[in-house]
């Protein structure tokens, strides 16, 4: 068989197609997606997939660029099974699951820790493709965990807590670094805050020494710039919770409303120093990835307060006033948090909006 023709990304001219020539090979027809009445063999690696070419063209504009490029100066020069070959430099896999998508959408994607790989595929492949729908529905998957919105970050964080205590998003959701590389890959920054944020939580050691899939010696890190701005983005992090401990806790004002403020009686000072004392001791905590979490952190804040806490015989709790306006606090506190992740993360730039 004589060698087909590729057609590759020229990176430097955006979507244009270019004609090489590749060494001969031998090509195997994929079992897994080929349509008796194809009138086109798309070539990926060893494998070749028989499909339609009014389809893929209309779906894809450089596809159809480099279907009509085959035709150029006559009759294609390359067939297999009696149709034009195609030559697409992209992995058979990755082809595969590219190709099913055209036909067969992607509501079967999964975009867990178990699926991410195959929705990467697509979504690289749609952008480099310039399948606009598909990668706008990849796009819309992934933001369910690596999301714009705040209430989405807290859904995404109550779904990976099983039990009061027990967080599995290390089970449950991608490695942040593999979803850092594909948003600079595909050139999705809006999915950068949160996932530099996911990954500040972790201690540094692990975020330096990068990422491998299990059974795989390949050790994903982030670029130097994206690591260095992580590392400045944890430090903002850290900062906003201790300067929220030290102007709402440490250095608290009852309102003027507050039931104690007005009897003289000491349940909410003893209530607040409680929760100092308790956020202090789990910020400081080794070993728990919610030891470096400040929303988490400040959002806990609000649940403490209206707990009872024991000192001596006594039994205390803030008065509602107290509450209401601390729970308030809270709430304003972790929505500037979040609106601040882009330039804390160094991202803001490529961000029109947040």
């Amino acid at each position: 068989m004589e060698p087909a023709c590729v057609f590759t990304i020229n990176r430097s001219t955006g979507s244009q197609l270019e004609l090489a020539n590749p060494p001969g090979l031998m090509a195997t027809r994929h079992s897994g997606l080929s349509f008796d009445d194809g009138n086109l063999a798309v070539l990926a690696g060893d494998s070749f997939f028989l499909v339609h070419q009014g389809l893929i063209a209309r779906h894809s504009a450089p596809i159809d660029s480099a279907i009509k490029q085959l035709y150029l100066h006559g009759p294609p020069a390359h067939f297999l099974e009696g149709r034009p070959v195609l030559h697409l430099d992209d992995p058979p896999n990755d082809m595969l699951l590219f190709l099913l998508a055209i036909y067969d959408g992607v509501s079967s994607v999964s975009y867990d820790k178990h699926g991410f790989a195959d929705a990467a595929a697509v979504l690289r492949l749609a952008t480099k493709y310039e399948v606009k729908h598909l990668r706008a529905d990849i796009l819309r998957g992934l933001s369910f965990y690596w999301p714009t919105d705040l209430d989405q970050w807290d859904l995404r964080e109550s779904e990976a807590e099983i039990d009061i205590g027990v967080y599995v998003a290390k089970d449950r959701y991608p490695n942040p670094i593999m979803v850092v590389t594909l948003a600079r890959a595909v050139n999705a920054p809006e999915l950068l805050p949160s996932a530099f944020y996911d990954l500040s939580r972790a201690p540094p050691s692990t975020i330096a020494a990068g990422y491998s899939r299990p059974g795989s010696s390949e050790v994903h890190r982030l670029s130097p710039v994206d690591l260095m701005n992580l590392f400045k983005g944890r430090e903002h992090a850290s900062r906003f919770l201790s300067t929220f401990i030290v102007n709402e806790l440490e250095g608290r004002k009852p309102p003027a409303a507050c039931a104690c403020a007005r009897t003289g009686h000491r349940a909410c000072q003893v209530t607040f120093e409680a929760i100092t004392f308790g956020v202090l001791h789990q910020i400081n905590g080794a070993g728990s990835i919610r030891g470096s979490d400040p929303l988490h952190a400040i959002l806990d804040l609000e649940s403490q307060s209206n707990r009872d806490f024991i000192a001596g015989e006594e039994v205390y709790k803030a008065c509602e006033s107290c509450r209401e306006e601390f729970s308030g606090l809270v709430e304003s506190a972790r929505e500037d948090f979040w609106h601040k992740l882009p330039q804390w993360f160094g991202v803001e730039s490529e961000l029109p909006s947040w």
